[in-house]
């Protein structure tokens, strides 16, 4: 039985995943034309294992042609079974696993749809995802099978500690808007409470949204707000467990994996409001979640104890079993 691994392009998740890692070290103890990893060659880059093959890298600046070259890869290929995300056309012929890590875009595209109704098995990354799928009505196989995210091992090396008086934006930035956002409900929540607490930025957002940075520069509160981008993915996880909290700006980009990771270094995860709730705009309500988690320790660990609901708390070793288990009884 050929099994064919995709991972799409432009997954910013998979640079903290232990997914790839995992996967490789399971495909290198078997046939190499049994498994083999489809990636984007910079997933590839840290584990240059035999089975892992690159996908056509023209597919990173032409989208039009994705479709054709990774159809014409996994032809030649032939595989029995074929795990991905949804979003990728294939032929009908082709088994799919379809491994949902992602909110399901609206309004969703033929092309999605399809690919949920006609398949045998889904295996969504946490009870979170799955609820938002029902609750749009999405039609659903009857298998259906939930297995955690995988981290980088680097998180399950992380001691717990005394939370720092900072908050580490993580996952993407959607754009300046959101940046924008950010900045108006710390300076709500700045003017409310007089306090120390940080805003650290690991992105560098310094190429990438040049005005922001220049606006930053005469912003009120600016030496409490740090443009710290680190180097390495232990920088990166020694930073987040050291967090007063994670905030993500972006409530569709990997929700389930963030949860995860704020979960396991046992520290809350806010997320910036996509709309206004009841009267409060997503800025009053970030200001109002700044304040209740600063002020109130009851507050902040309920919101602990929430986001651990999404998830059983294994090992990455044994998340990653699940997740065999649930390819290999296809």
């Amino acid at each position: 039985m050929r099994i064919i691994f995709l991972i799409p392009w432009h997954r910013t998740q998979y640079a903290q995943s232990g997914l790839t890692d995992l996967m490789a070290k399971w495909m290198e103890a078997r046939p190499a034309d049994e498994c083999i990893m489809l990636a984007p060659s910079i997933s590839s880059t840290p584990n240059p294992a035999k089975c892992i093959r690159s996908l056509p890298w023209l597919g990173n600046y032409f989208p039009f042609l994705r479709i054709f070259l990774v159809r014409q890869q996994i032809g030649s290929l032939k595989p029995d079974l074929l795990i991905t995300e949804p979003g990728i056309r294939l032929p009908k012929s082709v088994n799919q696993l379809l491994w949902i890590s992602q909110l399901l875009p609206t309004p969703i595209s033929k092309q999605v749809l399809q690919q949920i109704t006609t398949a045998k098995k889904i295996v969504f990354t946490s009870v979170l995802l799955l609820d938002q799928y029902k609750k749009q009505q999405c039609p659903l196989p009857d298998e259906v099978s939930i297995v955690p995210p995988v981290l980088a091992s680097v998180y399950e090396k992380q001691s717990l500690r005394i939370p720092s008086l900072y908050i580490k934006i993580v996952g993407s930035i959607p754009h300046e808007a959101a940046l924008i956002n950010l900045l108006k409900a710390y300076s709500l929540f700045k003017r409310r409470q007089q306090s120390e607490l940080q805003l650290i930025f690991s992105q560098d957002i310094t190429s990438r949204y040049p005005a922001f940075v220049k606006k930053l520069n005469s912003y009120k509160y600016r030496t409490t707000v740090m443009i710290n981008p680190v180097q390495t993915p232990t920088q990166e996880a020694d930073q987040e467990a050291g967090a007063y909290a994670l905030l993500t700006l972006d409530a569709k980009d990997q929700l389930d994996f963030l949860y995860r990771k704020a979960s396991q270094l046992q520290i809350p995860l806010l997320v910036l409001a996509e709309k206004e709730v009841d009267g409060a705009t997503p800025v009053d309500q970030l200001a109002e979640q700044l304040m209740r988690i600063y002020k109130d320790e009851a507050y902040r660990k309920q919101v602990m104890v929430t986001q651990k609901s999404f998830f059983l708390l294994v090992d990455n070793q044994t998340a990653f079993n699940q997740f065999l288990a649930a390819a290999e009884s296809y």
